[in-house]
């Protein structure tokens, strides 16, 4: 009776070792490198890197790491993959423990601060700054601002804790490339192509701990596009408008439902349909550091 009973529990482990094994061999390695990825939104240092292609964007990623960084490179081919990434920003998450969590991640977007507002960022990331270097920041008025912000309650909490202290912020860049003349693409209006680039320290301040544990699999989502905020505002105040016009005429048009498609919005010639909205993409990959 026991044999009967070992023998399937045993071949049970045996495949739940397997799977797991496949699983870790199917992640994708990430390239160790000695030095640092320049974040330029060039892709001229990736040079050896495992290119992957992420089909349903049309987007080609690489990642690598140092001892202390996190490097991701994002190609998006086409127009529609890059969809609003270069307003909305992109997203970065890193999970571990076989979870898809967004409990820790970075929201990257380009911001324009004001001189007294990249102070106050300076110091509250740790920096010491005297007077003279605050009237040499104060020459310009405007800054633009290339970082990711945390993301994340659990992320957030932990930042909490070390308010005021060193901090090391995530950093990108993004580039997009168009045609200065010539013929453009079908669709593409003159896109050619679009770079980011990321750089993610994994441990951001020495008061907490990395942001993944060393040596084990890290599950990595990267998520963009979808309406921005100033699109969501112009449509609803389009839906308001329309609304307000179908109340006192016999219209030609029904606003209907939570979406901008469903009943369509007058634009003054035609409707705007789910086909000409931004998409919203994101995917996730299983990622092994080196010595993992």
């Amino acid at each position: 009776m026991k044999k009967k009973t070992i023998f399937p529990a045993l071949c049970l482990l045996m495949l739940g070792l397997f799977i797991s094994a496949a699983a870790q061999e199917a992640a994708y390695k990430s390239q160790a490198v000695t030095e640092p990825k320049q974040i330029d939104g060039q892709p001229v240092d990736w040079e050896g890197a495992n290119f992957v292609n992420f089909k349903k964007a049309g987007v080609d990623y690489a990642v690598a790491h140092d001892s202390g960084h996190l490097y991701l490179i994002l190609v998006f081919n086409t127009e529609e993959g890059l969809s609003t990434a270069d307003q909305g920003g992109v997203f970065i998450y890193l999970s571990q423990g076989g979870k898809k969590s967004k409990d820790v991640g970075f929201h990257f977007i380009k911001k324009v601060i004001t001189a007294e507002e990249a102070i106050a960022r300076m110091e509250a990331l740790g920096d010491k700054l005297t007077e003279e270097r605050k009237a040499q920041i104060k020459e310009r008025k405007m800054y633009n601002l290339y970082e990711g912000e945390p993301v994340g309650k659990k992320f957030k909490a932990d930042l909490q804790k070390v308010k005021g202290q060193r901090f090391e912020p995530a950093i990108f860049r993004g580039r997009v490339e168009r045609a200065r003349g010539g013929p453009a693409a079908p669709g593409q209006a003159g896109f050619q192509k679009a770079v980011f680039e990321f750089k993610i320290p994994l441990q951001p301040s020495p008061g907490l701990p990395p942001l993944v544990e060393p040596g084990k699999p890290i599950n990595l989502g990267i998520e963009w596009g979808g309406l921005t905020e100033e699109m969501k505002k112009e449509l609803m105040t389009r839906r308001a408008e329309a609304a307000t016009r179908a109340t006192g005429t016999d219209s030609r048009m029904v606003v209907s439902g939570d979406e901008p498609s469903e009943g369509g919005f007058d634009r003054g010639g035609g409707e705007l349909d789910r086909k000409t909205l931004p998409k919203k993409f994101n995917f996730w990959f299983g990622l092994l550091l080196g010595g993992q």
